[in-house]
């Protein structure tokens, strides 16, 4: 080792986001952080190296000369790093497997499924991160995320889920809907982690309109009647508000099939939407070496065909 310090690794792993995505402001979504944090370290490794590494410019950031040559080795020693520390993680006694889950998918899809993971392999201890933030990837973070969109750079990305999504009401709510602009008939439920919940519920009333109003009705306005619609504190709150009888809401066909098949829910009109993104496993390439993740994950894929 030199006298000199080496740049922490979370300025290597900044310097390497900003190259992969071109820009300062994309490089901090992938990391979480802000742009600001972002430009403060680039602006240490820099002074560290002694040089620029990137061109600013209304296109973005480009690797300098010099950047480009350093960018190489620094992803491979990041990798190489990554490697030894998922199989010194994976030599100790105590087997575990970390899963980042958006609550969502956690208590109406998983929730019901682990115990036959925990009974299949009482050994391993399954440690679940619920919540709406990115994964984090980071030694002593996740090593599996289920994810509901698409995968950041760098990141395997295996599909688990195709969902439709349509409206659902209790039972009685359904028989009691009138023939003609029913969707005026009850409030439209929404929870506070909902996201796009505007714009998905446009999407799917403009199939029943045909993007356009009937002259003889007074304009339905479906964005303001969400907006003003109750808010659930989460989607297992809203679904239940649903069964209730206490409005419609607009659903993903994984996480109601449950309900569908013991009709505490009912599909009240005939319109479904391909869902604009799927669920998705989501974890960087090393982690498999962990043999608790590959067994979660092997797991997870059975489960997801066995209900399909």
């Amino acid at each position: 080792m030199g006298k000199r310090p080496l740049p922490p690794l979370s300025v290597l792993q900044t310097f390497c986001a900003i190259a992969e995505t071109g820009g300062f402001g994309r490089a901090a979504e992938r990391i979480g952080q802000t742009q600001t944090a972002v430009s403060h370290q680039l602006a240490q490794f820099e002074g560290w190296i002694g040089g620029r590494l990137f061109d600013r410019g209304r296109n973005g950031a480009r690797l300098t000369p010099l950047g480009a040559r350093l960018y190489p080795a620094v992803v491979e020693t990041i990798a190489e790093l990554e490697a030894a520390l998922y199989q010194a993680r994976a030599s100790v006694s105590v087997r575990s497997v970390a899963v980042s889950v958006t609550p969502e998918f956690s208590s109406q899809w998983l929730a019901t499924r682990l115990p036959d993971f925990c009974q299949r392999h009482p050994d391993i201890e399954v440690k679940m991160a619920v919540g709406y933030q990115r994964p984090d990837f980071q030694p002593g973070g996740a090593d599996l995320a289920i994810w509901l969109g698409r995968a950041q750079a760098g990141l395997t990305q295996e599909e688990l889920l195709t969902d439709e999504e349509f409206v659902v009401s209790s039972p009685q709510l359904s028989e009691q809907l009138p023939p003609r602009e029913a969707i005026r008939a009850a409030p439209l439920l929404r929870y506070a982690g909902m996201r796009h919940t505007i714009l998905d519920w446009q999407r799917w009333y403009e199939q029943i309109t045909g993007g356009s109003n009937d002259e003889a009705t007074p304009r339905f306005d479906i964005a303001r009647a969400v907006e003003e619609a109750p808010l659930f504190a989460s989607f297992a709150d809203m679904l239940e508000a649903c069964r209730q009888g206490r409005g419609f809401a607009l659903v993903r066909s994984s996480l109601v099939a449950g309900d569908l098949t013991g009709k505490t829910l009912v599909r009240c009109f005939i319109e479904v939407q391909p869902a604009a993104v799927s669920y998705n496993l989501l974890y960087p390439p090393n982690a498999l070496l962990n043999p608790a993740a590959a067994l979660f994950r092997n797991w997870l894929l059975s489960q997801i065909r066995s209900s399909g």
